[in-house]
């Protein structure tokens, strides 16, 4: 069947994906709705920091503010730095954290921005950060495209602008073929990278990509049967890939992670969680730089989430956390 066919059976296909995202959508809002979002590893990331009573305290990613209560819960007079570049999450990170007064301030800002949002709150030094690179729940089905199971605009933007400056409709109706098979590779590792370039030019010949499902339908049609038939769905990776881009994903890593490094006190620690490969090497890169400048890794190998908590939250199955302590 060519990429450009359009049969009875598939647009009855869509209507019900239509039907199966509007009941999606209604359940995720009613999860921002009652904060039901499950913090990864916190655990772990309480044992690593090591936070002190009366240290400050970067929580880069504030999501729905769980690390953030969870730092606050545990010590005194600590104080928390929450950032976030969600505005919707920035309302649900400060009603969370209310009830701890001063002690807690949420910042909307992306924390590719940590050196200006430090400069402009007058702190030249921090004691700890915490960087979840993880997308909380509320995320999904918002309107902005980050579901493949939702029929939404293309745009993938975390904030209200996008860090790199495009959509992703953008991307996908303007970029050339080379360019889009080599995100979809670079970024999401998506082993079908040409095909699906390939189907997306062709296709946006006819019209422009506008839509989720459209894109996942394209997706559908460039790829084997079998690939269909995975655990992961067959999506994902090329979703993964314009999140990346759009939200220019590495380069707020390389920017936020490196401030956060280069303002913590000696002594201090900087955890980083990510969720999967392409994330992890750009953080296992920085962090072997930052060995050579006077720092000590606390982990050799990452921490990943136990059964239990996998059995509980199934997103934790694919975290990794890297925690680095700076020594001079």
């Amino acid at each position: 069947m060519s990429v450009l066919s359009l049969t009875a059976a598939r647009v009855n296909n869509r209507l019900n994906l239509r039907e199966e995202g509007d009941s999606l959508r209604e359940r995720q809002q009613a999860k921002v709705r009652v904060g039901s979002h499950t913090s990864v590893l916190l655990k772990e990331v309480l044992a690593q920091l090591q936070i002190k009573d009366g240290e400050q305290v970067v929580d880069a990613t504030a999501g729905q503010g769980g690390h953030s209560v969870a730092i606050l819960e545990s010590t005194h007079n600590t104080k928390v730095l929450a950032l976030d570049a969600d505005p919707v999450a920035v309302e649900i990170a400060r009603t969370c954290l209310a009830q701890f007064g001063e002690r807690a301030e949420v910042v909307e800002s992306n924390f590719g921005e940590l050196e200006k949002v430090l400069h402009h709150k007058g702190l030249k030094t921090i004691d700890k950060a915490l960087f979840d690179l993880g997308w909380n729940s509320g995320q999904l089905g918002d309107g902005r495209g980050f579901s493949f199971l939702v029929d939404e605009p293309l745009n993938m933007s975390y904030g209200t602008k996008s860090a790199s400056g495009f959509t992703a409709a953008q991307a996908l109706n303007e970029w050339d073929e080379e360019t889009l098979a080599n995100v979809f590779y670079g970024y999401g590792e998506e082993r079908f990278s040409r095909r699906i370039a390939k189907a997306i030019v062709e296709r946006r010949e006819v019209q422009p990509i506008q839509t989720t499902l459209e894109l996942v339908e394209i997706i559908r049609d460039s790829t084997p049967s079998l690939y269909h038939r995975g655990r992961l769905h067959f999506a994902t990776r090329t979703f993964q890939a314009l999140r990346m881009a759009v939200n220019d994903e590495l380069g707020m890593i390389q920017k936020g992670v490196t401030a956060a490094w280069e303002h913590v006190a000696v002594g201090g620690r900087v955890a980083v969680i990510s969720f999967h490969s392409v994330e992890d090497r750009a953080v296992k890169r920085l962090f072997a730089d930052f060995v050579k400048q006077g720092g000590r890794l606390v982990v050799k190998k990452p921490l990943v989430a136990e059964r239990a908590e996998i059995t509980e939250n199934p997103r934790s199955r694919s975290a990794k956390l890297r925690v680095i302590e700076k020594t001079k």
